[in-house]
């Protein structure tokens, strides 16, 4: 028998008019099945039903019909589909043991399942955007994440695919909403190819995987002509706009360290020209990837050369290499259509037009041809791409192990490892100067007057970008904190290694201020 939940009686009857559930004692509905009109037309005819059941409802099913509906929110903003939210669904459910909740940190679990929904499928979904549908901090969200995977015993998940981010930006962010379909699969194919060619230099490893895309996204931008700033980009994905900036440089002169690498004239190759030289050199490096032949002196492709690279595109892509012989009479190097080109052909040739170059110059008549033969100095970008169809399908499924054992014309070592080898050649220069200060102190009679320099301990590295101005010049007369530390740690007999390992404040403590 049914009891009322206003006065707890037992006295609940049915009405016969209406067909509803009350109470004769106090008069409440319990329950009432009732069709209701709620949408008309313009001339005041219904529409539609809104069939309203009136029922009294416990807090435990009020509070899981808000918890549903906050879920069938979130992931509907996040993009997942309904498979996808539905899982999500249940793993919030499994996580709170089918209570679901209420307050601020439900949605926070809800968007951390959703996000372990869609790294464990490969979904193109970044904690950043995750936490940003939710509105908190992504390292919120991310220890949020890792407890619900802890307490569910969930397997390590996959790799997060930034090549998917990328290939998700391209086709549905509005900064490219205006890109034909055919620059697109460029961009993506190109921006694929970079991913992974960064992931092999190590410019991924131990990094957020946001700023690299936004990055490379912005670089193949200005290299197929869309106006697309590195700032939009990554304010799109939700990356730190600086850290982009930064990531985008770093991937800028390690390609002109591959051009100085790879092609004939990469001395020549700097960060400015960089864009112009980059549909070739992308060009060369992907067919380096894909080529088995041995490398050759000087070049890299052996055999290979530019010739093979052109053999099967159009004739107007080897235009750039050909010689103008009615401007130049002096031209020595006759190249016919069916012969293949060598490195050393090209070098020469290349040398030959800095010499016509300088000859120009000299006599006064460089300004008038240049504007004559920009078009033809410059590389046809456009019957290059005509060739490339298809050449990307195999950039899109390569594993972690693939990307780093493939050749790409270029090792490097990882951007930390050097900056740790630079710093201590560094510190090794500062304590040679420490030493030659305490012995011209110690033994003046004996000590060199030479001003003694730090910069000429440090082997000089290749510059790449621009050459930035130091402050001060790092002599005798300009000490600061490290090299008054590095004599302290001298004077108390502390071996040269450990203070080239930098840790000051652990060697201070042991041989300083316990002695």
């Amino acid at each position: 028998m049914a009891i009322c939940s206003g006065c707890g009686g037992r006295r609940v009857i049915v009405d016969p008019d209406s067909g509803d559930r009350v109470c004769r004692s106090c008069g409440r509905v319990l329950s009432t099945d009732k069709y209701r009109h709620e949408a008309f037309t313009s001339e005041g005819r219904p529409t539609s039903f809104l069939h309203f059941t009136g029922g009294d409802f416990g807090y435990r099913e009020r509070k899981l019909h808000r918890a549903r509906a906050v879920v069938a929110d979130l992931t509907a903003r996040l993009g997942l589909s309904a498979a996808r939210a539905a899982e999500a669904a249940a793993l919030a459910s499994d996580v709170t043991d089918g209570a679901l909740g209420e307050g601020q940190w439900f949605p926070v679990l809800v968007a951390a399942c959703s996000y372990l929904v869609s790294r464990r499928h490969r979904l193109p979904l970044s904690l950043s955007e995750a936490a940003a549908a939710v509105g908190h901090d992504a390292c919120d969200l991310g220890r949020m994440a890792a407890r619900a995977a802890r307490h569910l015993g969930l397997p390590p998940l996959p790799e997060f695919d930034a090549a998917g981010v990328l290939d998700r930006v391209v086709r549905t962010r509005p900064c490219f909403s205006g890109v034909e379909p055919e620059k697109s699969k460029e961009l993506i194919g190109q921006g694929r190819f970079l991913l992974h060619c960064a992931t092999k230099w190590f410019l991924t490893t131990g990094r957020q995987p946001l700023p690299m895309v936004a990055a490379v996204l912005a670089f193949v931008a200005e290299v197929n002509g869309v106006g697309v700033s590195v700032e939009e980009i990554a304010k799109e994905i939700y990356a730190g706009v600086t850290t982009s900036k930064l990531r985008l440089k770093e991937l800028m002169e390690t390609l002109v360290r591959v051009a100085r690498s790879l092609l004939p004239w990469g001395k020549d190759v700097t960060v400015k020209n960089l864009v112009q030289n980059a549909p070739l050199l992308i060009r060369l490096m992907e067919r380096k990837s894909k080529s088995a032949l041995s490398e050759g002196p000087g070049f890299g492709f052996g055999g290979l050369g530019l010739s093979g690279l052109y053999q099967d595109g159009e004739a107007e892509d080897s235009k750039y290499f050909e010689i103008d012989r009615e401007e130049d009479g002096n031209a020595n190097c006759n190249i016919p259509e069916d012969v293949n080109l060598s490195g050393e052909c090209i070098s020469s040739a290349y040398k030959n037009v800095l010499q016509r170059i300088s000859h120009l110059k000299e006599i006064g008549e460089f300004d008038k041809v240049q504007a004559k033969k920009a078009r033809k100095d410059q590389l046809d970008t456009g019957a290059l791409q005509d060739s490339w169809e298809g050449r990307w399908d195999s950039e899109k499924k390569l594993t972690l192990e693939q990307m780093l054992e493939r050749d790409v014309g270029y090792d490097a070592l990882p951007p930390s490892f050097v900056t740790g080898v630079q710093a201590r050649r560094y510190r090794k220069a500062k304590i040679e100067a420490a030493k030659h200060r305490i012995h011209k102190i110690m033994k003046p009679s004996s000590s060199v007057d030479a001003v003694f320099k730090v910069e000429d301990c440090v082997p000089g590295e290749e510059v790449v970008g621009r050459k930035r101005r130091s402050r001060k010049k790092l002599q005798v007369d300009s000490l600061d904190w490290e090299d008054c530390i590095i004599e302290l740690l001298l004077l108390h007999q502390v071996n040269e290694d450990e203070i080239e390992q930098g840790q000051y404040n652990r060697l201070l403590d042991l041989h300083v201020f316990c002695s």
